[in-house]
């Protein structure tokens, strides 16, 4: 899988690159006095590095979710060290190709929903056709 597969979309980079998100990262270095939440758990003190959504911030239906899970340093951020981030989504398998196809799969839908006030997505009732 080559590096061009990894980039964000163009609105979630600008979420990344915010002040407000540079504000979510240091309350929750403070928060967590700079250590890794998962090694803490195993007690072991580890500098965490990686501010990680514990719900996917790609995966709201809307803008308004999608920023609210972005920013909420409380309850949808864990401070992880890099090996602990790695595992973390590894044990989520959320950076397989399937998973990622259906995040791909899943934006297109909110998309289509969004210019279209009419939409109806596909369901199991008509699998795709006109009824």
């Amino acid at each position: 899988m080559s590096k061009k597969d990894y980039r964000r979309r163009p609105e979630h980079q600008a979420l990344f690159n915010s002040k407000g998100w540079h504000e979510v990262k240091r309350l929750t270095f403070r928060r967590t006095n700079g250590l890794c939440e998962r090694c803490l758990e195993e007690g072991i003190y580890t500098p965490g590095v990686d501010c990680h959504h514990i719900v996917p911030f790609e995966s709201a239906t809307s803008p308004d979710e999608m920023r609210r899970l972005f920013y909420d340093w409380r309850g949808n951020i864990r401070l992880l060290c890099v090996p602990c981030h790695i595992r973390t989504h590894q044990e989520l398998r959320s950076h397989t190709r399937e998973q990622v196809d259906e995040r791909k799969a899943q934006a297109a839908e909110r998309r289509r929903a969004l210019r279209d006030p009419n939409y109806e997505p596909i369901n199991e009732k008509n699998n795709g056709k006109d009824l």
